[in-house]
């Protein structure tokens, strides 16, 4: 992961090529096991996006209750795309594989770099054997696949100088992108996803506006302040005339905390934009202390509440209830949302803050983050530590908030892997997120909210800041 990248940003055109690709997964000795599967079903899903089985013909098998075989690739790769000047690496499935694999052109199916796999272990977090191989040598802009003699193909990926710039660009173009759930929950899902994607221009905010150089006159209703200003405008529409949201004390305390907050970010641009929020917070805050706060969940909600309207308008209240659950918490800072938000919130807020229990409460972060950073280093395959999708944006969050204060070329690295998870280079080899940045329509992914976007721009926007000073800093 050390290899040198360019240091100036090139945000160039969103990479558009359409892959179509006929692979084939030719297997002996039992090792390409086919399956009888439902052409709807995911797995056949993915086949006909990549390799370009027209939507009418799947429908038409469909309605008459056809199956076909399905044979799922044991080649995994970054479908996202790899960066030309940036360590490549595939995944094989099972144990019979071959000594060598081949990368070769798209185009003209010319082998470009012949390879070797390997010797194969068990992955004792997915349970799956897996050996790999690695590729860096390749590259030259272009379209690609990995073949074997065993196994069969991968799924086509490119090889791109700013595959990374052309993701992220995607990523805000999509950060709006996200079914608004109109409950309880979806207040919290908007409310923490808003605070992830706030943090995020608070720290890179350069990289932002670089990015918004590539957006059509069409798409400047696409930047992230409008979003966030409709989302913002999205949640008053939900708050009931005694301050509260559906009667949750969650729910409340969360839309309170990001109306504090927004009121921070965008009402000093304007006195109308401030005043409204400020009365929407004020009038939530209001609710929440009418409230019976006997149990640790709400005592997180209040804390969140409370911290962000602490950073706004300095009040004896709001520090004392945030500094008193703060010491009473003690460790484990980053366990529940509510509280590794407002732990973010106060650790940032620069003033009126106790000194001492800043640097306590780092102390603790920085032992979470090392054991995040050892369950990756100890993930030999994909070096993130943690199987799922909302495990490894979370672990991303705390990775990002820390590197962001002190950057680590070991954290960005396990970002980086991050990001290629989500691409397709993993256990199931599953591309969850594409090139362009929008998420698959996946089970996996069907959760997903605006925190998710949030923390995916967060961590991307972090990734590289950090790649682009490489030489500099590292």
């Amino acid at each position: 992961m050390g290899m040198k990248m360019q240091r100036k940003f090139s945000f160039f055109s969103i990479f558009m090529a359409v892959i179509i690709a006929v692979t084939g997964c030719g297997g002996t000795q039992g090792e390409t096991e086919q399956t009888e599967t439902k052409v709807a079903s995911e797995q056949d899903m993915i086949q006909q996006s990549m390799f370009g089985r027209g939507e009418d013909f799947g429908a038409l098998l469909v309605s008459q209750g056809i199956t076909l075989p399905v044979s799922t690739t044991k080649v995994f790769v970054n479908q996202a795309g790899y960066i030309s000047n940036r360590e490549k690496k595939v995944m094989f499935f099972g144990e019979q594989l071959g000594n060598t694999f081949r990368v070769v052109s798209q185009a003209d199916k010319t082998v470009v770099y012949t390879g070797r796999i390997e010797e194969g272990r068990l992955d004792e977090i997915s349970g799956c054997y897996l050996s790999e191989g690695d590729f860096s040598e390749v590259t030259d802009m272009g379209t690609y696949y990995i073949e074997t003699d065993i196994v069969g193909q991968s799924y086509p990926f490119g090889i791109t100088p700013d595959g990374y710039e052309n993701m992220f660009v995607g990523m805000l173009k999509n950060v709006s992108d996200v079914q608004l759930v109109e409950d309880a929950q979806g207040i919290c899902d908007i409310s923490f996803g808003m605070h992830a994607i706030m943090y995020a221009m608070q720290c890179n905010g350069s990289l932002f506006e670089e990015a918004y150089k590539q957006f059509g006159e069409e798409e400047k209703d696409r930047q992230l302040v409008s979003q966030l200003l409709y989302f913002a405008g999205w949640l008053k529409g939900h708050q009931g005339t005694d301050g509260s949201l559906y009667g949750d004390y969650e729910a409340t305390a969360a839309f309170c905390g990001i109306m504090a907050m927004s009121r921070d970010m965008f009402g000093r641009y304007e006195a109308s934009v401030s005043k409204e929020y400020k009365e929407a917070a004020d009038k939530a805050w209001a609710w929440l202390s009418k409230q019976e706060c006997d149990t640790d969940v709400r005592k997180n909600a209040r804390f969140y509440a409370a911290v962000q309207l602490f950073r706004v308008q300095f009040n004896e209240e709001y520090k004392t209830i945030v500094e008193t659950f703060l010491k009473e918490k003690n460790e484990d800072y980053s366990a529940q949302r509510f509280v590794f938000y407002g732990v973010i919130a106060y650790i940032s807020a620069g003033e009126n803050t106790d000194r001492d229990l800043c640097t306590h409460i780092m102390k603790d972060l920085v032992d979470r983050n090392e054991d995040t950073g050892n369950a990756a280093k100890n993930d030999a395959f994909f070096g993130t530590g943690k199987r799922s999708v909302y495990d490894n944006l979370y672990n991303m969050l705390l990775l990002c908030f820390i590197n962001d204060i002190t950057p680590s070329k070991e954290y960005t690295e396990i970002i980086e892997n991050t990001i290629q998870y989500m691409g397709g280079l993993n256990e199931n080899g599953v591309c969850y997120i594409d090139e362009s940045g929008a998420w698959k329509e996946l089970s996996e992914t069907s959760d997903r909210n605006l925190e998710w976007n949030g923390i995916l721009l967060f961590g991307m926007s972090d990734m590289l800041k950090n790649l682009i000073d490489i030489e500099k800093d590292w």
